[in-house]
Parts: structure tokens; C-alpha cells; sequence
């Protein structure tokens, strides 16, 4: 399908927070850019497909959007990513999204793209969803980007593969292993650690917001990447490692900013030799659905 796009992309808070940015607006989608760093590693020091949710995020279901008549506003009802190699750990990555159906009568959009380095390697290949809905998307027009806190608790730099994997994530739960900058930087803590079960809270954030004051769904997403690897983790032996393969998120509810902490849980629903399958729910404290998420997840 060609891309007409026919509104200019919004720049949410958030994007302007993580510098993401619009590379390039042509008939064939759009582009999106971000450098990566050791600000999006997690707790081993690597980045995963967490690290680029919000980019993710803008870029796919983004062209959803671009692709509306003017004034006809859509947010993202699900996400969905598969990895197709490691992400990079540093340097600029691009998502290519362009739309794959838009049906403006019902409602509803299709987009994908390609998550690549800058080699134009494909690193991820995404989808999603998204609908139409009418809110105000006026939250933090000309606004400075917000200012991100610094990073206090980054990777250790210690080989955790040489661990078992629960008491690494146990150990983050201690305070007794960084939980690595990515986690600290969403607010992320684990407060319950079991075999194959993570129970974790996150704190919402005014630079987390969209245009409409409500957390962004890439926050959403790399906070089940977070969970899903964790919980996986917990599974593995000393001497493995991990990598989340495919997550898929679906977008219940939109939790504001400024509201109360957000509950996380995820639980191993079969640890296989090769491949872990998680499933996770994101939940106000009054339980709540706001995402459901499920992963499967690589032993490496």
C-alpha cells in the first residue's frame, strides 16, 4: 500500500526525552532514528528490544496515524516485535515503518517496519495496530524536552552468565546487583523473585508521556521486555544467557503520568530446552489491566 502521509507525525514528550527522532517523511513511510548507549542497557549490559520500544513505538504505529485524514487522531492497540538478531549496544538505529492497510471507515490501521543498524543490518522486524479515538493530543506541544535523570545504577560489568540466573535476579531484587540503567531510568523495581515469577513495580514519569498525557505504549513494551527477560532469567543455568525472541503487547488502558505506581507481573508458562515462553500483565494496584504481554524468550 502506499503511504500518503497526510498529517505531520506528532512528536510526543517522550520522544524528544529519548531522542528519537523523524529522519526522513517520504511516499514510502516513515523513518525514525535513535542513538543507543549505555543509558538503555539492562542489568548485563546489553541493549534488547526494550531499549528501542519507544522507537518502535513512534515509527509503526506512528505511520498509522501520519496516514489519517487530517485531523483524525489514533493510538496503538497492540505491538508486536521478532527479533531477527541481537540489537546494538551503541551507535544510531532506524525503524522503516510504512502502512500496511487503513481503514478509515472502521477505524483501524496496519503498519510494520524494520528495525536496522547502521549498517542497515535488519535487527527487528514489527507490526501493529492501531485505532482511531478522539482525545486531545495537545499534552506538551512546544514544551522544552523533559530532562532525564541521571543514571546511578548502571552494569556492573560483572559476567552473570557464570551465575544462576535466579540468584542474579534475586540480587537485583536485594539491591545486591545494579539493575542496570534502562530499569533505573523507567523506575523499574523487582520486589518478588521466584523460579519462573517476577513481581515488579513502575513508578509513571512526566518525560514518559504521549501527546496525550498518558505513558507512551514503547514505555509499556520495554517494561514487559524487562520483566519477560527476567522472569526467563530466573529459569537459566550458570553458563546461559538470553534473549527475548518475539513479545507481543496489547494496549488495554492508558495509565496517566502523574498517576500511582504501576504493578508488574510475569510467569514462565513453559521452559523448554531451547525456548522459554513468559506471559506478563501490566495492572494498576487496584488490578486493573492496562497491557498483556507474551514473550518467547531464547536460551542461549
Amino acid at each position: 500500500m502506499t503511504f500518503d502521509a497526510r498529517q505531520t507525525p506528532l512528536l510526543d514528550p517522550v520522544n524528544a526525552a529519548l531522542g528519537v527522532r523523524l529522519r526522513e517523511q517520504g511516499q514510502g513511510g516513515l523513518v525514525y532514528e535513535q542513538e543507543l548507549g549505555p543509558r538503555f542497557h539492562d542489568h548485563r549490559g546489553l541493549s534488547t528490544l526494550g531499549s528501542v520500544g519507544v522507537l518502535l513505538d513512534t515509527a509503526v504505529a506512528g505511520t498509522v496515524y501520519a496516514a489519517l485524514p487530517s485531523g483524525k487522531r489514533s493510538v496503538a492497540a497492540s505491538l508486536t516485535v521478532s527479533s531477527a538478531g541481537s540489537v546494538p549496544d551503541a551507535g544510531t538505529v532506524a525503524v522503516y515503518g510504512r502502512i500496511e492497510n487503513l481503514d478509515t471507515d472502521a477505524g483501524i490501521g496496519v503498519a510494520s517496519g524494520s528495525l536496522r543498524d547502521e549498517d542497515g543490518t535488519v535487527c527487528a522486524i514489527v507490526s501493529a495496530r492501531g485505532v482511531v479515538v478522539d482525545r486531545n493530543f495537545d499534552h506538551g506541544a512546544g514544551a522544552r524536552a523533559p530532562e532525564l535523570p541521571p543514571v546511578t545504577e548502571p552494569a556492573s560489568g560483572e559476567d552473570l552468565r557464570d551465575r544462576l540466573g535466579l540468584d542474579v535476579v534475586q540480587g537485583i531484587a536485594l539491591g545486591e546487583i545494579p539493575r542496570g540503567a534502562m530499569a533505573e531510568l523507567m523506575g523499574l523495581e523487582v520486589r518478588i523473585v521466584e523460579t519462573g515469577t517476577i513481581t515488579a513495580v513502575l513508578a509513571p514519569q512526566e518525560w514518559m508521556a504521549n501527546s496525550m498525557g498518558t505513558l507512551q505504549g514503547g514505555i509499556l513494551l520495554a517494561a514487559a521486555d524487562l520483566i519477560c527477560g527476567l522472569a526467563a532469567e530466573t529459569a537459566t543455568d550458570p553458563g546461559e544467557g538470553y534473549r527475548v525472541l518475539d513479545l507481543r503487547t496489547d494496549f488495554v488502558r492508558s495509565p496517566a503520568v502523574t498517576g500511582p505506581d504501576i504493578r508488574l507481573e510475569a510467569n514462565v508458562v513453559r521452559a523448554g530446552r531451547r525456548i522459554e515462553l513468559v506471559e506478563a500483565r501490566i495492572a494498576t494496584d487496584d488490578g486493573r489491566l492496562l497491557t498483556r504481554a507474551s514473550a518467547s524468550v531464547l536460551r542461549l
